[in-house]
């Protein structure tokens, strides 16, 4: 009998825990809701039902969203797609070597990196632009790219952290056996770090994919902006669209996070784990 209760009163918790966890979701998901119903809605279903079912649907909104849209998508492709790989192959070297060497002036290196992660990065955004100005790269996909990829000092904390705590035996070992720095990093220490480089590199395209203050600056030709920026231009343009237009950019423009999201999450919970910050 006692056992019997102690099992119902589980089950209780387990349905008890969902039901709350359930509660405190509606407050995200219920504007997704609404995204998404006023993007099937003509301008007369909005009017009259803004946030309720009407029929018929209207796909036109996607078709118009999507004309407008689809350069974009290209260009966050090239910009994340460039930056992403860099940000991880230097942030990976720079880790492994602060992690793994010793070297004089190491420390101090490695608090330089650390007290960059203290400044708000609007702090740097006029002194960048100056930069970007003097490089004569202003209105290039290269005035995103190149400030993306010197942004590596979360990257390299968390893989210096991970790098630290590979057991040292492993390392020797591998000498021993006539591997040198390169093959050691590549072969050894890149396949084991593999779960933590992949949740970062998830990590950098969800933080860039929506970036709009940085683009804005250094972006105005309509060919090459970002898929933040045209969604505001869209929205906020001359030619004002419909709402139901307007939500239906808005969708096309979360999808890929989604489905990064939905296809990585174990990948990226994973990473997390294995990378955690020790301090």
């Amino acid at each position: 009998m006692q056992t019997y209760t102690k099992k119902r009163w589980r089950w209780h918790n387990y349905y008890i825990s969902y039901l709350v966890l359930i509660l405190l979701a509606i407050p995200t998901i219920f504007p997704i809701f609404v995204m998404l119903i006023i993007s099937f809605k003509s301008f007369s279903q909005y009017t009259l039902n803004p946030i309720g079912f009407t029929f018929p649907l209207h796909f036109d909104n996607y078709r118009v969203a999507w004309a407008f849209m689809a350069r974009s998508y290209l260009n966050n492709i090239i910009i994340i797609g460039v930056s992403t790989f860099f940000i991880l192959l230097f942030g990976s070297l720079t880790a492994y070597v602060l992690a793994r060497h010793s070297f004089p002036g190491r420390k101090l290196l490695f608090y330089f990196i650390l007290a960059v992660l203290a400044i708000p990065s609007t702090v740097i955004l006029v002194p960048s632009f100056m930069l970007v100005v003097k490089l004569q790269i202003l209105n290039t996909m290269w005035a995103v790219i190149l400030p993306y990829i010197a942004n590596q000092s979360f990257i390299i904390l968390v893989l210096y952290t991970f790098f630290q705590g590979l057991p040292e035996e492993m390392f020797e070992s591998a000498r021993l056996d006539g591997a040198g720095h390169f093959a050691i990093f590549t072969k050894m220490v890149l396949p084991l770090s593999w779960p933590i480089i992949s949740a970062m590199g998830i990590f950098e395209v969800w933080l860039h994919w929506n970036d709009y203050a940085w683009p804005s600056l250094v972006l105005s030709n309509p060919e090459i902006r970002t898929v933040a920026l045209q969604l505001v231009t869209f929205i906020d343009g001359m030619n004002v669209p419909e709402p139901g237009q307007s939500m239906a950019a808005s969708v096309i423009a979360s999808i890929p996070l989604v489905i990064m999201f939905l296809f990585s999450m174990r990948t990226f919970i994973a990473g997390l784990t294995s990378g955690s910050v020790k301090m």
